[in-house]
């Protein structure tokens, strides 16, 4: 009779144990919530002609629940600066302009980046040759945004922030193969780069862009920031440069577009385990400013919702 006893004792103890197994594979299989902030560009609201002042315009983003908004090149700083303060809100990167062409930073840079210490925002330097001397991705300036961007990497560690270089089509640095490589120049631990969809779409042609997921993961040791935006999936080759061509395919509401921007969100955050902040991209786009944040924010909940689903 204790033999029967011992042998049922130890089946439910071996059944226990196993079911406790099975939760936890099951558990750890469930895809955890999107953890990152999800920011929108300054250029979703500038202009509106509600929401006129940075104080306006920092209120009514907060209040729709995004997680923080671009502060918009050095001219901007100070009053979007007061704003954030005011309304304890994040500024989740700065858009900083870099001219190869001139010999030194612009001195308004490195006061800026201490009024920041040890806040989230992430300094994304976009870099130009405003004379003309270097054209786009050619890596005849690179020695020059080495020193430059070390420079910024030194003001940055001193103030506790992460620098992301910015490609942006038409500009020196353009194309997110030229910002790996000046990374790797780089070689600061602080100093990453931007996956921007919009400007990725404008600067790859379509045939090239089958895979995108062997990109995100070989950029993803230095990927620090995300823009996206709804797109199309067409060849900009095809398309008048400007408002009324690339990006009125590059540029649509967030949800809307052939390019499947949702799935290269999934695979960031859950593939590739990426926590850094997504942006939203808004230039040019058509309609009223205020709704279509309002969308924008119900299409990123509906994304939240399906990756916790899947």
């Amino acid at each position: 009779m204790g033999d029967v006893i011992h042998g049922s004792t130890m089946k439910k103890r071996i059944f226990f144990l196993w079911a406790v197994l099975l939760t936890g594979q099951l558990m750890a299989q469930k895809p955890a919530k999107v953890q990152n902030d999800f920011f929108v560009l300054h250029n979703a609201i500038r202009g509106d002609s509600t929401y006129k002042t940075f104080d306006q315009q920092v209120a009514f983003i907060k209040s729709l629940g995004f997680d923080g908004v671009e502060i918009n090149q050095l001219d901007s700083f100070e009053g979007m600066k007061a704003a954030l303060d005011k309304h304890r809100f994040t500024g989740s990167y700065f858009y900083i302009k870099i001219d190869v062409d001139s010999p030194t930073l612009d001195p308004r840079i490195e006061p800026d980046i201490r009024a920041l210490k040890d806040s989230k925002t992430v300094l994304a330097p976009y870099i130009v040759s405003d004379k003309k001397r270097f054209a786009s991705s050619s890596g005849m300036a690179d020695s020059i945004v080495v020193r430059q961007i070390r420079q910024l990497a030194d003001w940055a560690k001193s103030a506790n922030l992460q620098v992301a270089l910015y490609p942006h089509v038409g500009f020196y640095v353009e194309r997110v193969d030229h910002a790996l490589r000046l990374v790797n120049q780089i070689d600061r631990p602080n100093v990453g780069l931007t996956f921007n969809l919009c400007h990725w779409l404008a600067t790859t042609p379509k045939a090239d862009r089958t895979d995108w997921k062997g990109l995100l993961t070989s950029l993803k040791p230095h990927l620090k920031m995300m823009t996206i935006s709804g797109a199309n999936n067409v060849d900009a080759a095809n398309l008048d440069n400007g408002p009324t061509g690339i990006w009125n395919q590059y540029i649509l509401p967030l949800g809307t577009g052939s390019f499947d921007t949702y799935e290269l969100v999934r695979f960031a955050v859950q593939d590739l385990a990426f926590k850094g902040p997504i942006g939203v991209q808004c230039y040019a786009m058509k309609g009223d400013k205020p709704t279509n944040l309002r969308n924008t924010m119900a299409v990123w909940k509906h994304y939240k919702t399906r990756m916790v689903k899947r």
